[in-house]
């Protein structure tokens, strides 16, 4: 110790201290893994702009946590004999990641395909580290660090929409579409419509919670006997599921704004009998306010019919009007033709740029990187296999997270209605996009792993019967 303190000093002092803050962080993640995981919800979005070039891809501050993570808890399992925790819902995820890798048959670029599988290898590997290292006095801190990252990020774009920081195509008028450091308002606005329900699932739970005096079985203790601080934290949960809420807003996503209404009414109504009527009333509350809202608002919402009204773009005249939508319908129409041509196999994954412009159609020979529908794109890329496999993952864990918003109760019940909203956002967003870019496949992991999933005992008991929320066990 002495040595490294007398190396450190010999360093600049900012390269010195990072230095130190590394070395303390790699000790205290040693001791305490799921350090790795919080550390990692913080991240997230910030990633991007730190990812460092390696060869054919690049190496980010996600994949260095993740990696760390990973080795910590294979220590300490190996050191303490730890017990190792079910992860149901790897039967969702694995055959899909299968799927993937067989399609590098058929892949023209192995180098390309090898992003997407490390991508999805990664997903795994949260998924499972969440489910060894997440007990129920973990869940909900790693919940609040999850809206903390999202807030920020939220504030980062409120920032961009309000003074028009970026660049000109972004332009709203007065505003700017707010894109945050995902350099793009789809992501930007995905990866908050993610976060959304989470936050107002929990604040719903924390609001009834306090008017019904239940904090005593509060998951952290020092605040069970002090009110004031119970409320400072309602307080802060709804104001950072506010800003995040405002900052979907700003974005200007069609995606995200389809996403985010329905997640909220998923939320509501899964929450209480009361949280049906208020979703209900409103619903009834908009179709009234509709004609009184901005044309702005109510034209961008309006032409998302219109991508269901063209299939084939060859021949249709393209206007500025019209153009975004032609764009990603032709990307959909290039994708059912990839498909149809390499049906078991696909064109292997990773390898949509590389394919794409032998199926370009009209005047849109740039790829966008995707699809911009999530289902056309495995069935392009993996085939069949991979449709069908994404299908089994997707509505699979939709259920899962379904089923256990009925089956819990308190903490537990609200986190399992916020992972489900935040899959229903997922599946509307991604008829429109991609949201699995960016680091947002580990937000869902981290979502996935938060799941409160009943045993199957617990799966088969009548409602009178069902156990003991943990938390009442702290």
């Amino acid at each position: 110790m002495v040595v490294l303190a007398a190396m450190l000093t010999l360093l600049p002092l900012k390269l010195g201290l990072f230095l130190l803050a590394g070395i303390a962080f790699t000790l205290a993640l040693l001791l305490h893994p799921i350090l790795g995981l919080y550390a990692l919800a913080l991240v997230i979005p910030f990633s991007a702009a730190a990812r460092v070039p390696l060869g054919p891809a690049s190496i980010g501050p996600t994949d260095i946590l993740v990696g760390a993570a990973c080795f910590a808890w294979f220590l300490r399992v190996t050191a303490l004999g730890e017990e190792r925790r079910p992860a149901p819902l790897l039967w969702l995820l694995l055959p899909f990641a299968i799927a993937l890798l067989y399609s590098t048959l058929a892949a023209r670029s192995l180098v390309a395909a090898l992003p997407e599988l490390v991508k999805w290898a990664e997903v795994i590997v949260v998924y499972w580290l969440g489910a060894q290292l997440l007990t129920p006095k973990h869940r909900l801190p790693l919940l609040l660090t999850l809206l903390a990252a999202g807030s920020v990020e939220a504030l980062i774009g409120i920032r961009q929409f309000i003074f028009q920081i970026g660049p000109e195509a972004y332009l709203l008028g007065r505003f700017l579409r707010a894109y945050g450091t995902f350099g793009q308002p789809n992501p930007y606005a995905g990866y908050l419509g993610l976060l959304l329900p989470l936050g107002m699932s929990l604040s719903l739970w924390a609001l009834v919670a306090v008017f019904r005096d239940q904090y005593p079985v509060f998951p952290i203790p020092w605040m069970r006997s002090r009110g004031w601080a119970r409320g400072w934290l309602l307080l802060v949960i709804a104001g950072m599921t506010g800003v995040i809420g405002l900052g979907i807003v700003v974005s200007w996503s069609r995606g995200a704004w389809l996403g985010a209404m329905a997640s909220t009414a998923t939320v509501l109504a899964l929450s209480s009998v009361w949280g049906l009527g208020l979703m209900l009333a409103l619903v009834a509350g908009l179709v009234v306010a509709w004609p009184a809202l901005p044309s702005s608002i109510t034209a961008r919402l309006a032409d998302v019919a219109r991508y269901f009204g063209t299939w084939n773009v060859r021949g249709v005249p393209v206007t500025d009007a019209n153009f975004s939508i032609l764009e990603r319908v032709a990307h959909w129409q290039a994708a059912w033709e990839m498909f149809a041509d390499h049906f078991w196999l696909g064109i292997g994954v990773g390898n949509w740029d590389v394919v794409y412009p032998n199926y370009a159609i009209g005047i849109w020979k740039a790829s966008l990187g995707h699809a911009h529908n999530v289902l056309f794109h495995y069935a392009a890329v993996a085939g069949v296999f991979g449709a069908t496999s994404y299908l089994w993952l997707w509505l699979g864990s939709l259920w899962r997270a379904f089923w256990a918003s009925l089956r819990r109760s308190g903490l537990e019940k609200a986190m399992a209605v916020g992972v489900t909203g935040m899959l229903v956002h997922l599946s509307i967003h991604n008829q429109f996009d991609n949201l699995w870019v960016q680091g947002m496949p580990l937000v869902i992991a981290l979502g996935l792993a938060l799941l409160p999933l009943a045993s199957r005992q617990d799966d088969m008991a009548p409602p009178d019967q069902m156990p003991v929320d943990d938390l009442q066990k702290l």
